[in-house]
């Protein structure tokens, strides 16, 4: 059975963007003027109002201004999936986000795309901890990414990577630990 995001869950999940060293400001500026952390900032309350069963109206009234950032912001990330702790978007613009699993401190940069294959809705990556992803770089397929592991700027992977590996290249090759 799934665990219920409850209100001090979203909370503590809150606080924590606010205190990410990755975005440096006061919690009111990066709500109002750094876009990457708007949108999770949005995200993560549309994320809990889904659950809350009697808040359905706001639900799809905040889903609508979700989907208003999403086309302005460049970020696409599925509203019922539930961001992991000290999720980093580092620059926004043409980020498509889509896995099966995702863990914690995953960090984005602009122009990343993770999912399928696009038949169907099965076979999306699982990406383990600690996970960066360079500049335009792609994961596509039913893969597994491994905890520690980088892919490098542009790489476009399609096969397992292993734990604490760097990979690069097209299509994606080990290029160190």
């Amino acid at each position: 059975m799934k665990d219920r995001f409850t209100f001090r869950m979203l909370v503590g999940e809150l606080k924590e963007d606010a205190n990410n060293p990755n975005y440096c400001g006061s919690f009111f500026r990066n709500v109002f003027f750094v876009p990457p952390f708007k949108y999770i900032f949005h995200h993560r309350i549309c994320y809990w109002l889904h659950g809350v069963k009697v808040l359905r109206p706001l639900y799809y009234i905040h889903l609508l201004y979700l989907n208003r950032l999403r086309r302005k912001y460049g970020i696409e990330i599925s509203s019922k999936f539930h961001l992991p702790r000290h999720f980093t978007i580092a620059h926004g613009g043409g980020i498509v986000f889509y896995p099966a699993t995702c863990g914690e401190n995953v960090y984005i940069r602009q122009g990343v795309t993770v999912g399928n294959k696009g038949r169907g809705n099965t076979g999306a990556p699982r990406i383990g901890r600690n996970v960066e992803f360079g500049a335009l770089s792609i994961a596509i397929g039913d893969i597994s990414i491994g905890d520690n592991a980088t892919i490098a700027a542009g790489a476009v992977v399609t096969k397992d990577v292993p734990d604490g590996v760097t990979v690069a290249g097209v299509p994606a090759r080990p290029i160190g630990r």
